[in-house]
């Protein structure tokens, strides 16, 4: 119980936020001076902030919404990157404490509409339209402020990311409880960068629920040999991308989740953890009472396809139910590559003849030339 308490203590130490939430990010570096980035996806609890901005007119941009346009407050965010504070950056919380980039000038909102007009796939009818609306808005003397969870490529650029893993630390001034923080990581790959996709609820544990409760109090319910394939991946230059349909207000537990695994001194790799950035009971609901997880994966991974901007880079994925299987196939990862795990360890894959084949991990290990 000692080590619960511990670690109870340490997660509250490394982010006081309550009810906060934030995913990792991938940012792809595309070769030719330009980036892009999945989106930077944080949400602050329901907190009284100070010196929040004067009321301004705001169109937040939404990948799969209509964008919204409306006066609200915003309250300004400290960042660090890396251990150092980033004044210079443009980060604000919206009035439902979601965290966005903000930009007033012609240039990066078209750039990013067009992003935004292009994952939609929006028809030229609905742009007009949009055109229009924008066209009737009063002059605020550069109080309009346009707010995207999906940096521009020059603000990417200018956060000065290392190739590999970056911090990054999102800081707000509180009435009550003081400067509230939360953390996460950026992740900057190459556009060739192979990944390998992973569920974790019912595919690095055993169960959906026991794995993560009994690993806090010390006992293993992993897969067994689980943490050596994955390091083998690792070793052949897959980056595993952790996803879970749990909401991202789990971000800290389900992080400290992935640490903890070690067998026969082997841990898991490193590898960015996308959750679901809805609410906690939205996304319970969705994961736990409608087994709807295939439509919450595919919107994540959907945001991943679009930043890769190619096909083919997503070369793999592990799940244990048939919505993990739907949704690496709307990614584009061949059948072959997609892998079916009960808790008992049995994997099933389809081959190239679309037969079913079944192995153990430790058999899949043995085949890692043949397979990948």
């Amino acid at each position: 119980m000692s080590s619960f308490l511990k670690g109870l203590a340490k997660m509250r130490q490394k982010t006081k936020a309550v009810f906060s939430g934030v995913t990792d990010v991938i940012v792809v570096d595309q070769g030719d001076g330009k980036y892009t980035s999945t989106p930077f996806n944080v949400k602050f609890g329901k907190l009284k902030f100070l010196n929040p901005e004067k009321e301004l007119v705001i169109e937040t941009l939404n990948i799969r919404e209509k964008s919204v346009i409306k006066q609200m407050n915003l309250v300004k965010l400290v960042i660090y990157i890396n251990g150092e504070e980033r004044n210079d950056i443009q980060f604000y919380l919206d009035d439902e404490q979601i965290g966005h980039f903000a930009y007033n000038k012609k240039e990066d909102i078209d750039e990013l509409k067009q992003k935004y007009y292009e994952q939609t796939k929006q028809n030229i009818q609905q742009q007009q339209q949009q055109q229009l609306q924008e066209d009737k808005l009063p002059n605020y003397n550069n109080k309009f402020l346009c707010l995207s969870r999906v940096p521009t490529s020059k603000t990417i650029e200018s956060l000065k990311l290392k190739q590999g893993q970056n911090s990054i630390v999102y800081e707000v001034e509180c009435k009550r409880l003081g400067q509230q923080h939360i953390e996460c990581e950026i992740f900057v790959i190459k556009q060739n960068q192979k990944i390998f996709i992973s569920d974790i609820d019912g595919t690095i544990t055993k169960s959906p629920t026991k794995g993560m409760i009994l690993s806090t109090f010390g006992r293993d319910y992993t897969q067994d040999h689980i943490c050596a394939f994955y390091n083998m991946l690792h070793q052949r230059n897959y980056l595993i991308l952790y996803m879970s349909a749990r909401s991202m207000v789990q971000y800290e537990s389900t992080k400290e989740y992935l640490l903890r695994q070690q067998q026969d001194g082997i841990q898991l790799p490193p590898g960015p953890v996308f959750l679901s950035p809805q609410e906690l009971l939205e996304a319970f609901t969705i994961e736990v009472i409608k087994k709807q997880t295939d439509i919450l994966k595919s919107q994540m991974l959907n945001d991943l396809v679009f930043t890769i901007g190619i096909t083919g880079t997503i070369q793999g994925g592990m799940g244990d139910r048939l919505n993990d299987i739907q949704a690496y196939k709307m990614a584009n990862v061949q059948y072959e590559r997609i892998f079916l795990i009960n808790k008992k360890g049995e994997i099933v894959r389809v081959n190239n003849e679309m037969q079913e084949e079944k192995f153990t991990i430790k058999e899949i290990i043995q085949k890692m030339d043949q397979i990948f």
